[in-house]
């Protein structure tokens, strides 16, 4: 899987998108076994996270919700600002039966990887993950993150979270 540079999700429907910066970062991707590839910069690891964590300074976040249809595909944008340690994102839909899937982009456009139900390792209508930069600090920039119902009866929703930590 091709990693790039990655930081958070969101454009918030009818709340606010957030304006950012450009940076040059490389990014490796990981799950339950750190699957590593490289970009241009700082390296970045991608890893499930739990819903209960014990890191309560979070600098920003951004909850999105949202409903959509079989083959469409909703673009969030996060502004992600300096010195940001990791991002934490939660995509969730709860409903099994469909299936959606999660792109991450950087902000000069580099695909970070796409994502789906089972990349921890359970199928449960959840995508939650968490991105390290490998040294230094997250990518200053607009992220964009890319939904995608790839297999929905009828109308799905959503629910989009991105923390900036």
């Amino acid at each position: 899987m091709e990693a790039w540079k990655v930081c958070v999700l969101c454009i918030i429907i009818g709340l606010m998108a957030v304006p950012a910066v450009s940076a040059e970062n490389e990014y490796a991707v990981n799950s339950a076994a750190e699957d590593t590839s490289a970009s241009a910069g700082v390296e970045y690891i991608v890893s499930p996270w739990t819903e209960n964590s014990s890191d309560t300074d979070v600098t920003f976040s951004v909850r999105s919700t949202q409903y959509i249809i079989q083959g469409q595909t909703i673009k969030h944008y996060v502004g992600v600002g300096s010195g940001i340690n990791y991002l934490e994102v939660d995509l969730n839909w709860g409903d099994t039966s469909d299936s959606l899937t999660l792109s991450v982009y950087t902000p000069s456009g580099s695909k970070v990887g796409t994502y789906r139900d089972n990349y921890d390792g359970s199928v449960n209508g959840r995508i939650c993950l968490d991105i390290y930069p490998s040294q230094g600090y997250v990518e200053q920039g607009t992220w964009q993150f890319k939904v995608y119902g790839e297999s929905v009866s009828g109308s799905q929703s959503y629910t989009l979270n991105v923390y900036q930590r």
